[in-house]
């Protein structure tokens, strides 16, 4: 029998670019009364909290002086963001991040003395899998500088070698970290471009929604990055615009209206497929609610439909159809029905029927679309 999925697609009138997910694991200014109690300092005593500057102040009092955290587990990317405050100016005076495996085991990215004195004041690792990946920026840009495997347990800052007079502290002014160093931005029509501007407007990054593509990803400058997110349509025409606010690695986008469909009490996906089951007797008959979680706006002129998905003919297969007040289905299924208007916090029940209308055999899911307008 066929197995079928589901894709929700939200396009309509009156839409708009709102959060899906945040790609945000933490973010420390250090500015609290204390270090957070996630850190693991080593040794205790070469770390000092400057509530006034909002630093941490990390000083050259063992053979190597850490900031460390637990690496999250099951997570595939990871990106590592330090801001600090650290120029050294002698031999010997080495600090920034390390990626601790065991007391044998670790990659050390660091900076040194300069003769130039150019300050590196970000430094970047990047986790893909097990492999990271370290960068710099002096206000130029990112720079790669290298790559390595390693199963890594913690992460933080290392200052290497004890007190000298020349040696400096290393302060650190902030630590992110996200989930990636982009941010996604779905549910986009084919042509579609998204642009990524500063506070004042001006573009720094943009991409177009390709053919087959339902969204696009933008790569930030820095972790977070204040900015605005645009939307505009294939003839360049302004559709939705959101910022300025702080946006980080990881985070997800959607354009689109912000009704939800849910089945057995869970959204359907937006970004994946959801999983209808297996047909029995040549027909998946379900309810399922459209709720609108907008707590000041009604949303009204709903209207719902089944549409193609890429070059598939599971639409065909599909319909939906009002409940008739006593959780069953009007019977009166159409591949497109009004929906009429929904109170803030309001739901309404409808029915969705997929049935076999051929003898089409195949091993691949079969996949539909279902298509919300509202004003």
């Amino acid at each position: 029998m066929e197995s079928l999925e589901l894709e929700e697609d939200k396009v309509g009138e009156n839409v708009g670019i709102y959060k899906k997910w945040s790609g945000l694991i933490f973010d420390d200014k250090f500015d609290g009364g204390s270090p957070d109690s996630r850190y693991t300092l080593s040794p205790a005593d070469a770390c000092r909290l400057d509530t006034g500057l909002s630093q941490l102040s990390v000083s050259h009092t063992a053979p190597e002086s850490m900031v460390l955290f637990d690496v999250p587990e099951n997570e595939p990317s990871l990106a590592f963001e330090v801001t600090a405050d650290y120029v050294p100016t002698a031999p010997g005076d080495e600090g920034g991040i390390v990626i601790w495996e065991d007391g044998y085991h670790r990659l050390e990215f660091l900076e040194s003395k300069d003769t130039a004195l150019r300050e590196y004041s970000k430094w970047r690792a990047c986790k893909k899998n097990n492999t990271w990946t370290f960068y710099a920026n002096r206000g130029e840009g990112w720079e790669l500088f290298d790559s390595a495997a390693i199963a890594g347990r913690k992460m933080g800052v290392v200052l290497k070698n004890e007190n000298s007079q020349e040696f400096v502290k290393l302060n650190l002014d902030r630590y992110v970290l996200c989930r990636s160093t982009r941010i996604t931005v779905g549910n986009l029509p084919e042509g579609y471009t998204v642009y990524l501007c500063d506070p004042e407007g001006n573009s720094v990054a943009s991409a177009t929604a390709a053919p087959l593509w339902t969204g696009v990803e933008l790569e930030l400058p820095a972790l977070p990055y204040t900015g605005i997110l645009r939307v505009y349509d294939e003839q360049g025409v302004l559709l939705s615009s959101l910022g300025s606010f702080d946006l980080y690695g990881g985070d997800t986008y959607l354009y689109g209206t912000d009704l939800r469909v849910l089945w057995n009490d869970a959204e359907l996906s937006l970004t994946q497929e959801t999983y209808l089951g297996t047909m029995y007797d040549n027909k998946i008959e379900i309810p399922m609610k459209l709720y609108n979680p907008n707590t000041h706006k009604a949303a009204r002129n709903i209207s719902m439909g089944i549409l193609k998905y890429l070059e598939e003919f599971g639409y065909e297969w599909a319909d939906i159809c009002h409940d008739n007040g006593l959780n069953q289905p009007d019977r009166i299924y159409e591949q497109r029905l009004d929906m009429g208007s929904l109170d803030p916090l309001g739901s309404r029940t409808f029915w969705m029927k997929v049935e076999r209308k051929s003898q089409h055999f195949g091993i691949k899911p079969i996949h539909f679309i279902l298509d919300i307008t509202h004003i």
